[in-house]
């Protein structure tokens, strides 16, 4: 990998931030086409396939990581990504030329698999272009492109619906979308590579990554076990709060599904100032990562447990406890997915992030049905004392991983 350079540069990262939001045309379409898969034929078909489509998109996503990951090592990060949007963006098109749930699923597996190799491939590409003393806050940075990418997408595919398209324009735009991005963001690396001297294709083999750390191996395997099992948990937490929270609101606090909707959209908002404030604190080396993942996850779990112990939930108390565990575990989360992986050796850091990341993914997958059963079967304290347990448990993984890593983890050698 490259050494990187003193200061910042800013359009590039600028490129990664918004083509990394566009990969969202593909992850928050299905939202849109659920409304306008109606009627008889084909569109209810695929209506009524549609949590089978978000489920096995979500798993082959996972496993698109991993292969991102080493993808990026082996070859680049820079022609990983943009291949990685590229693909996703014709795999679209492709989508939108079938109305068959079977030809539909074969899209959007491709897809998925494709653009699960887009954020193993920032983490490499960012490595590469970021001073080390600062790789924390640049992905904590490139990270809010979770956020923006999707509002944004939701509130373009949203207008294409409102215009009176229908599922093959929402399709049709999406695939817009991606290629389009793919394209910008193959110019500006392309240009910036240049104008820095690095072949597009730069990077260390595979092996080099077990030459380097020696016999040191296994204590990095080590962390990156500990770090992808404690995404893991945290992606279970942070997924059911994601899915379940309005229909919480609307069970054990008594507001209306409109008042629901509206208040757990601070969930995000909540997690990106989590995300910075974990970024900002990881940059400070020492024992500030400490900080920034084991006591936030605790916080997290005792917040949680709070509330499943509540004998009456209002809303603002439930809002404010499920917005500051959302807040707190998105720190650890956002390290894990991001800096941690990449500063355990100076080689295979890419497949390192896949690894965890993935995991973080696996964990979402698991979420939906097993959170939403506990809910249904137990109620709201069940659901609490349920995500406070996975909170506790990431906790421990959290320990675990600073102890086996603490001199890399912190931002040594």
């Amino acid at each position: 990998m490259p050494r990187p350079p003193d200061r910042l540069p800013l359009l590039a990262l600028a490129a990664l931030f918004v083509g990394y939001s566009c990969s969202y045309f593909h992850r928050a379409d299905l939202a849109a086409l659920a409304p306008v898969w109606t009627g008889e034929g084909a569109h209810a078909a695929l209506r009524a396939a549609l949590p089978d489509l978000a489920s096995l998109g979500m798993l082959v996503y996972a496993g698109g990581k991993l292969l991102g990951g080493w993808l990026a090592d082996r070859f680049g990060g820079r022609r990983t990504f943009v291949a990685a949007l590229a693909g996703a963006g014709v795999a679209q098109a492709f989508a939108a030329a079938t109305d068959t749930p079977a030809a539909f699923a074969v899209c959007r597996v491709s897809g998925m698999l494709a653009l699960g190799c887009a954020w193993p491939s920032v983490g490499h590409v960012a490595a590469a272009m970021t001073p080390r003393a600062r790789l924390a806050t640049t992905m904590a940075f490139l990270s809010q492109s979770y956020l923006l990418g999707d509002a944004a997408v939701r509130a373009v595919l949203a207008a294409v619906v409102a215009g009176g398209g229908g599922a093959h324009d929402v399709l049709r735009t999406a695939a817009l979308g991606l290629l389009g991005g793919a394209a910008a963001v193959g110019v500006v690396l392309a240009v910036d590579a240049r104008r820095r001297g690095v072949a597009t294709t730069a990077a260390p083999p595979v092996r080099a990554a077990v030459a380097t750390d020696g016999g040191r191996g296994a204590a990095v395997r080590g962390v990156v076990v500990a770090l992808a099992v404690m995404n893991a948990a945290i992606a279970v937490v942070r997924e059911s709060m994601a899915l379940w929270a309005p229909a919480l609101c609307v069970a054990a606090a008594g507001v209306g599904a409109a008042e629901a909707v509206r208040a757990s959209a601070w969930l995000p908002f909540a997690s990106a100032v989590g995300a910075l404030a974990a970024g900002w604190l990881a940059d400070r080396g020492g024992r500030c990562v400490w900080w920034a993942t084991v006591p936030p996850a605790a916080l997290a779990a005792l917040a949680l447990a709070a509330l499943a112990r509540s004998e009456e939930l209002r809303l603002p108390w439930l809002l404010g406890g499920l917005a500051t565990a959302s807040a707190l575990l998105a720190m650890p989360m956002s390290l894990a997915s991001g800096v941690l992986p990449l500063r355990l050796a100076s080689t295979g850091g890419a497949r390192r992030l896949g690894v965890v990341d993935g995991a973080g993914s696996f964990g979402a997958v698991l979420a939906g049905a097993a959170l939403g059963r506990v809910l249904d079967a137990g109620g709201s304290a069940a659901w609490c004392a349920a995500l406070a347990a996975s909170a506790a448990v990431a906790t421990a993984l959290a320990e675990a991983a600073w102890r086996l890593g603490r001199v890399r983890l912190a931002g040594g050698a």
